[in-house]
């Protein structure tokens, strides 16, 4: 094989080379091969001896080496005509010297000589033999003649002839030394410039499959070879990744290797390399391929990084077949080369994996920060975690107090993992591997999911063979989440993924941070509009009723529950009294009162001024308020106390149909709420005080004069817009000027609040008493008409005439009293109209017949009585109450008499 002076073309010429990696045959057209029969191992075929680059076999350039003399001094004269004419200078000196001188043996040391020095092998022989005969032949022709001086020269001739056949031995065993040490010298030479070759194409490139393309077909090339291949390990396997003279279709079958196995397995081992020149074929664990291709001879050389066997490099011949110190050291130092090429292209690759990978990781990171809630990150994340790592399932959780662990983000990519309830995802700190870093804050790269006994199969899932990859999102040294990873198959990811997903998850953590951070400052000024809003619709009111109303509708809305009640706490009572409802109820009515001997629960809250969660399908509740949230079809319900002062004034309910999450934020903000509705309520209340004080009659407890024309004219108002009737009574009390001067204005008095009390039992809750003056009183009665006043005069008649005042240090006082009727708008459009009408019926009644009523028949329609009205009666605690029909068919809202 000739090898160029320059060392830089190693490749064959384009004909053979095209022909090699063509056909995928041997240099020479015969396949290394055979057909596959049924059941049957591919086996090679023999290997014919063929020239190579216009060269002998090498068996031929062997035999040729060991039998050759030194070269002929006349190289360019036939051997034969060499031969000959030594023989005829011989015979020519003896027949000159004469047959028996012994001169001519002497001159047969030249011929002889110079056959042993220059002449072939068997030229050789046949001038010493001819020799032999040239000075035999005359000498026995001459028997009878010979004499001890023919004797002595025959022997010398033969001693002669031995000694030049010893000579001939002698050099050939020399020149062949030299020969084959210049053989090997120029193979070593050969071989040392091929490796420098195969070195520098290697430094060329970068690309992993072009130096292992250049190393199998170099090696398969300068070795003259059947075929090379390169294995590499691959997760504890050693695979085929390149290979030269073998067909495609059987390098596919070829068998991967476990690094403990046959000739691999010793290569790990030893760390040398493996010749086997075609006597070790038989042994089992000989053969290179598995018994897909069986060989007759094979170099094989392990590929070395940092003394770790990483793959090998193995050729093979398909005859058994010597192999040269030369071949071996080629072998190993190509293999050297091979090892580091192959290693700084997987440098390079993971070079350029690295950098996409960190493009990937600012491009998520970027994208991750751009996201407003968690939930947006959340998805980020699930989305450009798949564009680095290959999953079959991802889920990102959020850490919640206490111990919460709360799937935020889910994607699934193949059958076992399309859809799963993100309910069954919860899990809690400690429970699983996602609980279980979540609470160590280490990460986990599991191999087999179900052989780790820190693992916890989802509810609903099978157990299926599973790698897993868990790792947590620490911000400002704390875990606030977990990405937990899954892949159908066992060992699925690696240590760079671990890698890539933990600096993938302190890009995540901070994200997940900033939009908590935006979402609370979003929820806070939320908030805060939501208590602007709140105290200044509260801020337009002083009547407790309607800041109640208004507190219930800014906290049902601001907790994102369908109900809210918001109660006032009569202490001396024990009991609550419903001041605002959200939403208005329509044709139902709220209860004004409940007692709370029933309800331990409410009056803790109240007492102990705590947060109190009341949930149906908790058995650990109070049964007494989940027997309430089920007849109210509630699912849960949150009370929070009314606080002002550092005292507990009444209650907040907040209740749901559906099962909503009230978390601490929540319920921070209800606190918030509820302690400026409390104010509020409370100074509402205290206007309502100072209000009732400054309108009440300190004797009766009814109305004064002033409030009595100020109500007149917007009970006159409000029946004008609603179209409803209106109607005044004006009472008189007889002869009460004869009770003041006979027992005193003291004893007066006490009649009077008699009298009141009296009237007050007869009223309606919507009718308004007042205090006229002196003994005096008037009756607004809403919603009434004429007949309606007609009776509700009698009743109070009937109540006056069936009762009487007793003393005991006076006896028994009967009272009297004259009533007028006037309504709206047949009998007055003001209020002073409508008194003025109904005091001249009232003393119209009183010059006529003293104590009765003037009016209707005592039998004519009008009028009716309403039942007083339990807000709860009982445990029951029924909420809602129909209320009375007006004659127009809406209904009237009654509400309890404030005294």
């Amino acid at each position: 094989m000739p090898v160029p002076s320059d060392g830089q073309s190693l490749a064959p010429d384009s004909t053979a080379s095209s022909a090699r990696n063509d056909d995928q045959t041997p240099m020479g057209g015969r396949p290394i091969v055979a057909g596959l029969e049924a059941g049957e191992s591919v086996v090679a075929v023999a290997r014919a001896d063929r020239p190579r680059d216009d060269r002998p076999p090498r068996a031929a350039r062997d035999s040729t080496a060991r039998a050759a003399p030194a070269a002929p001094l006349a190289a360019s004269l036939p051997t034969t005509l060499l031969a000959a004419a030594a023989l005829v200078a011989y015979a020519i000196v003896r027949t000159s010297v004469g047959i028996h001188e012994p001169l001519g043996v002497g001159l047969a040391s030249v011929p002889l000589f110079f056959a042993a020095a220059f002449l072939p092998r068997w030229r050789a022989i046949a001038v010493g033999l001819g020799t032999i005969v040239v000075t035999v032949i005359p000498l026995s022709a001459e028997v009878g003649q010979w004499t001890l001086l023919d004797v002595g020269i025959v022997a010398e001739l033969v001693v002669l002839v031995l000694a030049a056949l010893a000579l001939r031995a002698a050099m050939v065993r020399a020149s062949a030394a030299a020969a084959s040490e210049a053989a090997h010298e120029a193979l070593s030479t050969q071989r040392l410039e091929a490796v420098l070759g195969i070195a520098e194409r290697l430094t060329t490139t970068l690309d992993r499959d072009a130096i292992l393309r250049t190393i199998v077909t170099e090696v398969n090339r300068v070795l003259e070879t059947d075929g090379t291949t390169i294995r590499i390990l691959d997760d504890d396997r050693a695979v085929v990744v390149a290979s030269a003279g073998i067909p495609a279709d059987v390098v596919a079958r070829l068998p991967a290797l476990a690094p403990d196995e046959g000739w691999f397995g010793e290569l790990v081992r030893d760390r040398r390399p493996i010749v086997d020149d075609g006597s070790l074929t038989g042994v089992d664990d000989r053969p290179l391929y598995g018994g897909v291709i069986q060989v007759g001879s094979s170099i094989s050389a392990p590929l070395l990084r940092d003394d770790r066997v990483i793959g090998a490099l193995a050729a093979f011949n398909a005859l058994p077949h010597p192999w040269s110190q030369a071949d071996v050291e080629f072998t190993v130092a190509v293999a050297t080369h091979a090892a580091m090429a192959i290693h700084n292209a997987d440098l390079f690759a993971q070079t350029e994996d690295r950098a996409a990978q960190l493009a990937v990781l600012q491009a998520a990171s970027a994208r991750m920060s751009r996201q407003n809630t968690v939930a947006s990150v959340g998805r980020a994340i699930v989305e450009e975690v798949g564009q680095i790592i290959d999953y079959h399932n991802c889920r990102v959780y959020v850490l919640e107090e206490p111990d919460d662990v709360v799937p935020i983000a889910f994607e699934g990519r193949v059958g076992a993992y399309d859809d799963v309830d993100m309910a069954l995802l919860r899990t809690k700190m400690g429970e699983g591997f996602t609980g279980w870093v979540a609470a160590n804050g280490q990460p986990l790269l599991i191999d087999e999911a179900n052989a780790d006994p820190r693992g916890a199969t989802i509810a609903g899932t099978d157990d299926v063979d599973e790698s897993m990859l868990c790792v947590p999102m620490r911000y400002d040294e704390r875990v606030i989440g977990v990405i937990t990873l899954s892949k159908l198959g066992l060992r699925q990811f690696h240590e760079d993924d671990l890698r890539l997903l933990t600096i993938l998850a302190d890009q995540a953590a901070t994200a997940v941070e900033s939009a908590r951070l935006l979402s609370r400052s979003d929820r806070l000024a939320t908030e805060l509009r939501r208590l602007l809003d709140m105290s200044s619709a509260l801020a337009q009111s002083l009547v407790p009723h309607e800041v109640a109303a208004l507190i219930a509708r800014h906290m049902a809305d601001a907790m994102g529950v369908d109900e809210c009640a918001i109660s006032w706490w009569d202490r001396p009572s024990e009991r609550l009294l419903t001041m605002g409802y959200w939403p208005p109820l329509g044709d139902d009515r709220i209860q004004p009162d409940f007692d709370l001997a029933g309800f331990p629960e409410t009056s803790r809250v109240l007492r102990d001024q705590v947060t109190s969660i009341i949930r149906v399908d908790d058995p650990a509740a109070d049964a007494a308020e989940v027997g309430f949230l089920r007849r109210e079809s509630m699912a849960v319900s949150a009370m929070l106390p009314l606080v002002a002062k550092g005292r507990s004034i009444g209650l907040v309910e907040l209740m749901s149909r559906t099962d909503v999450v009230l978390d601490q934020a929540a319920l921070e903000l209800g606190r918030t709420m509820a302690n400026e509705a409390a104010m509020a309520l409370e100074n509402a209340r205290h206007y309502q005080d100072a209000r009732e004080l400054a309108d009440r009659d300190q004797l009766t407890g009814y109305f004064n004069h002033r409030y009595l024309h100020e109500r007149l004219g917007e009970e006159i108002v409000r029946a004008q817009r609603s179209k409803m009737p209106l109607a005044l009574l004006m009472i008189d009390l007889d002869d009460f000027k004869l009770v003041n001067d006979t027992f005193g204005h003291l004893f007066g008095d006490r009649v009077l609040a008699w009298t009141a009390e009296q009237i007050r039992a007869t009223l309606r809750a919507s009718d308004v008493a007042a205090r006229y003056g002196g003994d005096e009183f008037a009756i607004i009665l809403p919603d009434t008409d004429r007949a309606a006043a007609e009776h509700a005069s009698e009743r109070i008649v009937e109540a006056l005439r069936e009762h009487v005042f007793e003393s005991e240090e006076r006896g028994p006082v009967p009272v009297g009293a004259s009533i007028g009727i006037s309504s709206f708008p047949l009998d007055g459009r003001t209020g002073r109209e409508l008194i003025a009408t109904a005091d001249v019926d009232m003393y119209r009644i009183k010059l006529a017949a003293g104590t009765s009523v003037l009016g209707a028949p005592s039998g004519a329609p009008g009028g009716g009585r309403t039942e007083p009205i339990s807000r709860r009666a009982d445990a029951a605690r029924p909420r809602r109450q129909p209320t009375r029909p007006r004659p127009d068919g809406s209904r009237i809202e009654v509400d309890p008499v404030v005294d």
